[in-house]
């Protein structure tokens, strides 16, 4: 018997549960029990499988039921269709993992020293169709790019309020002053801080400006303005560089320099008792459209690595 016709299309696939059980055990009730039906409930759906397919399905010897020819067929018409069924979640579900496209993000300099940009592109092997955009800019052009879409996110060391953006804390990192000596490190007030010579690089702005209200709260009349520099380069591992051979001074995140300050090749300003300067990063984002499922994915493969920000992060989120 064919089931390609007209008839196939009539078939009521919620009767296949009472004839797949029928079939294996041979008995009602052993089948209902089976099948969590009542004994009426597989007379009926029986019946209807019956009247659908326009021959007898089961033939009675002694206590059992049996397969006829027909009946043979639709078990093997419902097998089929079950393993192409579970073949069809599979594929479906395969191609709901896989990952293709462009992702485009922003990040500061610094964020290029992390172990973060290594664990993507490590997970990023599994996805082999997923392209990735990166470009380290200093954290203000972050926000500037996220917001006129040119970057589907970024990661910034400050929040601004803007209406059409969102952030998430993503991490901390430290900031600390550091010189190639003990004693190029040891501006105590402000006056010590302005005749110092200083390395100046996109970002360092900031971090001064943060460290000096950090330590130096009462000091009002200085900024990054006000300081000497004695160098000027585009790039936070030539500013490195430059603080190494001695030409100047710099403030940087603690993950930038700390391989250096172990090999006492760069010292850190010695702060007494205050606590540890620690800024937090955020993952910037516009808050509508939605952003592609790829886009979500990667930034959620950050957060994978500080699991210990997922209780804040739904709060964020619950907020929001």
């Amino acid at each position: 018997m064919n089931f390609a016709n007209k008839k196939f299309f009539s078939l009521d696939t919620k009767c296949f549960k009472a004839f797949m059980a029928v079939a294996e055990y041979g008995s009602y009730n052993e089948a209902a029990d089976k099948a969590a039906m009542s004994n009426t409930a597989i007379s009926e759906h029986l019946q209807r499988l019956k009247e659908q397919v326009g021959q007898e399905l089961f033939v009675k010897r002694g206590l059992l039921y049996e397969l006829t020819d027909a009946g043979l067929e639709l078990q093997f018409f419902i097998k089929k269709l079950e393993a192409m069924s579970e073949e069809f979640k599979f594929q479906i579900e395969a191609n709901a993992s896989k990952l293709s496209g462009m992702v485009r993000y922003a990040l500061p300099p610094s964020c290029l020293f992390s172990p973060h940009f290594p664990m993507l592109l490590e997970k990023r092997h599994s996805h082999p169709e997923l392209e990735l955009t990166v470009e380290a800019i200093p954290s203000d052009e972050v926000l500037e790019k996220v917001e006129d879409r040119t970057f589907d996110f970024g990661f910034v060391t400050e929040e601004i309020s803007h209406p059409a953006l969102s952030y998430e804390v993503f991490c901390e990192e430290e900031y600390i002053l550091v010189g190639n000596s003990k004693d190029s490190v040891k501006a105590s007030n402000a006056k010590a801080l302005i005749e110092t010579k200083f390395i100046n690089y996109p970002g360092m702005g900031h971090y001064f400006n943060l460290w000096k209200n950090h330590f130096f709260p009462g000091e009002k009349r200085i900024s990054h303005r006000s300081l000497h520099h004695a160098g000027d380069i585009n790039s936070i591992d030539g500013a490195i560089k430059m603080v190494l051979g001695g030409l100047g001074i710099a403030v940087f995140p603690r993950h930038c320099v700390q391989e250096y300050l172990d090999q006492a090749l760069l010292f850190e300003a010695d702060q007494g008792e205050t606590a540890p300067l620690m800024n937090a990063i955020h993952i910037v984002k516009r808050k509508s459209p939605e952003l592609p499922r790829r886009v979500q994915v990667v930034i959620d493969w950050f957060f994978d690595m500080h699991p210990e920000y997922e209780n804040q992060r739904a709060q964020q989120r619950a907020s929001a």
